[in-house]
């Protein structure tokens, strides 16, 4: 373990340049009256720990600076009791990641098209781009400048997507016809067309 640095004067809280481990450098999140003079102060401390409402992260960093202060003052077994609950918390936290996974990637709702297309694709305006965009394609096609399934996006060189002439049409890889926004507070001109 590496040896602490005490906080010198004039040094503000929080620098990198100390690490005095009996300095509370946040005291508006302490969890007072921890102890770890023996095993049941260290076990009555953990119950502290365990009641406060602080976040999980803030109980584990609590019984880190404990475990350590402990380890420093030679308590061994105090040591130990704080490093158990230090585990409990690590598992806690990678079960809680493994949920998240589950719900983010695992098994998902099964996406309702009907709905999708009602809400959405059959909007008057979305029909109307949509026939833009199909119309655009199939100019480039005729010229003999796209070819159906090439991989590659018409893009419309002054952002007006219906804006069909052939002047302000080109091929474009998907990945630099789509690296900009287009909102309408981002400007609309594709700038790489």
């Amino acid at each position: 373990m590496a040896p602490r640095v005490p906080r010198k004067k004039g040094q503000p809280a929080k620098s990198k340049k100390h690490s005095d481990l009996y300095t509370d450098e946040d005291p508006k999140g302490t969890i007072t009256g921890l102890k770890f003079a023996t095993v049941k102060d260290a076990e009555a401390s953990v119950r502290k720990i365990k009641a406060s409402d602080r976040t999980d992260a803030h109980k584990t960093q609590a019984a880190i600076a404990m475990e350590q202060r402990a380890k420093v003052a030679g308590k061994i077994a105090a040591a130990a009791v704080f490093r158990k609950f230090i585990e409990s918390q690590k598992k806690k936290t990678m079960a809680k990641k493994k949920s998240k996974k589950m719900a983010v990637g695992g098994v998902a709702k099964k996406r309702n098209y009907r709905k999708e297309y009602d809400n959405y694709h059959a909007n008057p305006t979305q029909i109307k781009r949509r026939t833009s965009r199909n119309a655009a394609r199939g100019a480039l096609m005729k010229a003999g400048v796209a070819k159906r399934g090439d991989g590659k996006d018409v893009a419309h060189k002054n952002g007006n997507p219906s804006d069909n002439r052939r002047g302000n049409l080109t091929l474009q890889r998907p990945s630099q016809n789509r690296s900009f926004a287009r909102t309408k507070t981002a400007g609309k001109r594709n700038r790489r067309a």
